[in-house]
């Protein structure tokens, strides 16, 4: 199906610029959201006509973009969410939720304007992209963290914090100690077979090396 673009799109043309797309495409996203026209010949007409005046619109509206963007106070966006120790949310964050969370700072946006390609289901510290014009984007940090403190500490870091303290001081995966659980009860397995008698309060160093107390039965 050919249209009319009526501005910019990415990867696709420029204002003015008559395309051909698919047609679900454009009736699903183009034409409902006013981005394109049908390529008829009263379109072209008056696209021609009205061209001078679109393009100054435009135009006029990608430096009110510009402004705006170069007027955010804030550089970071911060999501609480439930999740287990290897930062596996439960649940999920999407544009919509990160939407929300700008527009609470002052900064009214759809979801349509969060450039997300993904739902995000685990914590996170990275860059998300706001587009505010076709032409116009800046940058946010999205914080997601399971605690205030988490999120603060993920700020001074510059990543996500993926383990957690457990008894002992052990700060490793949830994986890891799983792996080294599993380690040493093969490991108290194989020494009483041999008839060696294990301390049970084994200490495990690393996920690979277990240090235990050896006495052998006379």
């Amino acid at each position: 199906m050919n249209v009319i673009l009526l501005e910019r799109i990415d990867k696709l043309g420029q204002i003015g610029d008559l395309v051909s797309v698919k047609s679900g495409y454009a009736r699903n996203f183009l034409l409902p959201q006013g981005k394109a026209v049908f390529a008829s010949k009263e379109n072209i007409k008056i696209f021609e006509d009205q061209k001078l005046q679109l393009e100054g619109e435009n135009i006029k509206r990608k430096k009110e973009a510009e402004n705006l963007a170069k007027g955010v106070k804030f550089k970071e966006i911060v999501i609480i969410r439930a999740a287990s120790e290897s930062g596996q949310l439960y649940g999920s964050v999407s544009s919509k939720d990160i939407a929300n969370e700008i527009t609470d700072l002052g900064l009214t946006i759809n979801k349509s304007q969060v450039v997300l390609n993904k739902t995000l289901k685990t914590l996170s510290f990275e860059d998300v992209s706001i587009k505010l014009h076709p032409e116009v984007y800046f940058k946010l940090k999205l914080n997601i963290a399971r605690s205030i403190e988490e999120s603060k500490e993920q700020s001074r870091s510059g990543k996500a914090i993926i383990t957690t303290e457990i008894t002992g001081g052990d700060i490793r995966s949830e994986r890891a100690q799983k792996d080294a659980k599993r380690f040493e009860s093969k490991n108290n397995k194989r020494n009483t077979d041999k008839g060696v008698e294990v301390d049970p309060k084994t200490i495990v160093n690393d996920d690979s090396i277990i240090t235990v107390k050896e006495e052998t039965k006379e």
